[in-house]
């Protein structure tokens, strides 16, 4: 008898383990469908740009990377505007030459790198844009101070203001090295004037990674202030997972899988579509900043980094201000480091009408010495 319930037991747990596996492939397959039911790809999802900069690039200068930039756009307008197809020649598709989206409406062009330059600056500005996003994010920050005598870059971020397909391959050594050689064209620019980066999103995470080189590499130039606009430096636990669908779509050959997002190209300065890598690529940059953070603190080294003002909003629905409080600002010694929170506007009594209430995260940062 007791064999009997052993032969039973080994096949309800290889029923229960072939059920499960099953069920797993179903859901898989499921899955699949449904992404690759989505609209269908088009030319500015499928291009291949190759002037754009890379991490091994051969580019030295500023002016190189602004040659090479005009190579790209002159390769986009070819590869992309001239291929719309009549049917995607609408009046805000942004892809669609002299629709109310195109780009070139605007002078100058808002997706380029831009310098606001300054014959005798007080300081030198480094503009650093979100992912997805362009140098028109920053542009009117950048004419503020520029206005208030800072010599300002704001730099197009590789992969950028071009067409979504920049985010299928990008890494964010390719966005570290375009920063680099930004910071040093600035550098010679403002001579010994202050330095500062201003990043927003992905682009915080950016400059901040960019202050933790400077602590671990003497021959970069030193920034004296960072200040960080809705910084991307946490990200969800299930952020490593999501590259998982675009392998899976490289190995099926199913290119919608490399998207999370397929949608209307209609903002002449921010994609509406965003590919996989995009997110993966901001999870590997904030674990390098993780480790980085981590190796300095190890070293005795981390009181070295430059000031950071950081301006976050506790209902933001991408950016976790304890992510941000837990991962960077728990971790640096206080040094001259600030955090200004935004709130809702409680008097208008907005809180019932939003999906996640912020007060449980206020009630914790005010608790938090």
């Amino acid at each position: 008898m007791r064999l009997g319930l052993g032969r039973f037991l080994r096949w309800a747990l290889k029923a229960g383990a072939y059920s499960t596996i099953g069920a797993t492939v179903v859901l898989v397959i499921v899955f699949v469908l449904y992404l690759n039911s989505r609209p269908d790809l088009d030319v500015w999802h499928l291009v291949g740009l190759d002037e754009e900069f890379t991490a091994d690039s051969e580019i030295e200068t500023f002016a190189d990377y602004l040659a090479l930039e005009d190579r790209l756009f002159r390769q986009l307008d070819e590869l992309v505007y001239e291929r719309t197809p009549p049917d995607d020649r609408r009046a805000i598709n942004r892809y669609n030459r002299g629709s109310l989206s195109d780009p070139d409406r605007w002078s100058p062009n808002w997706n380029r790198s831009f310098e606001l330059a300054d014959e005798s600056p007080n300081a030198g500005v480094l503009l650093l844009h979100g992912m997805s996003d362009s140098p028109y994010s920053l542009r009117n920050l950048g004419e503020r101070l520029h206005a208030a005598g800072a010599h300002v870059i704001g730099l197009r971020m590789p992969g950028h203001g071009t067409a979504p397909s920049g985010l299928v391959e990008l890494t964010w050594q390719d966005m570290a090295a375009a920063t680099r050689l930004a910071i040093r064209h600035l550098t010679e620019q403002s001579g010994d004037r202050p330095l500062h980066i201003v990043g927003y999103s992905t682009g915080a995470a950016l400059a901040v990674l960019y202050a933790l080189a400077t602590v671990e590499d003497e021959a970069l130039p030193r920034v004296d202030r960072v200040v960080v606009l809705s910084p991307a430096i946490g990200v969800t636990a299930a952020a490593p997972l999501a590259v998982w669908q675009a392998r899976l779509g490289h190995l099926l050959g199913l290119d919608k899988l490399a998207w999370n997002a397929i949608l209307p190209e209609y903002d002449p300065f921010k994609y509406g579509s965003f590919a996989v890598n995009a997110g993966d690529v901001v999870y590997r940059l904030t674990s390098e900043i993780q480790r980085r953070i981590t190796a300095l603190a190890d070293s005795g080294e981390l009181g070295e980094m430059p000031p950071i003002l950081a301006f976050s909003s506790v209902a933001d629905a991408t950016v976790s201000t304890p992510a941000l409080v837990r991962e960077l600002f728990d971790r640096l010694p206080a040094s001259g480091h600030e955090l200004v929170l935004f709130d809702i506007n409680r008097e208008a009594e907005m809180e019932p009408i939003m999906k996640a209430s912020p007060s449980a995260v206020v009630e914790a940062l005010q608790q938090n010495p």
